[in-house]
């Protein structure tokens, strides 16, 4: 069985108010005649909103591959051994985007996302296989896992 994980994508939160300003500025550029300015920032949005990061996982070769994908289409990473990990755990991760304004106001926001990562030989964790947006979820995949890479599941101490 072949396991598919995306993982992040390249631009998250508030930055991809960045990314909006490629397309804005691409689609402008396309309606003043500007046909090189346009493809230029076409083809950056392109990359910046068709760019993430995910996991591949292969039960029956016990082999997995974390890989950036860029524009959608082409993969980079390299395959390495699943027996070189103990096991499996689940981690709660905070996580805060905070942007200043240059008039000294924060906008920050926050959440909590549920990672499933493998566990390396120091039992730490070590490589991301899935977000989970709820404990209840988290807890579901971190079971199927344990299931399917036939690893123990791990308890982390927090700190």
């Amino acid at each position: 069985m072949t396991i598919n994980n995306k993982i992040t994508p390249f631009l998250t939160g508030p930055y991809i108010f960045f990314g909006l300003i490629f397309v804005i500025t691409g689609l402008l550029s396309l309606f003043s005649a500007q046909w090189w300015f346009a493809a230029f920032n076409l083809i950056i949005a392109g990359y910046l909103f068709g760019t993430f990061s995910g996991v591949e996982i292969n039960t029956e070769a016990r082999k997995f591959k974390a890989y950036n994908k860029h524009f959608a289409l082409f993969k980079s990473g390299r395959w390495q051994n699943l027996d070189d990990y103990l096991g499996v755990t689940l981690v709660p991760i905070k996580k805060v985007l905070t942007m200043y304004s240059r008039s000294n106001r924060v906008n920050s926001s926050q959440k909590i996302e549920y990672r499933i990562y493998l566990v390396n030989k120091a039992k730490k964790p070590a490589i991301e296989i899935k977000t989970c947006k709820t404990p209840e979820l988290g807890q579901q995949s971190l079971d199927e896992f344990s299931i399917w890479l036939k690893m123990p599941v791990y308890s982390i101490p927090h700190h």
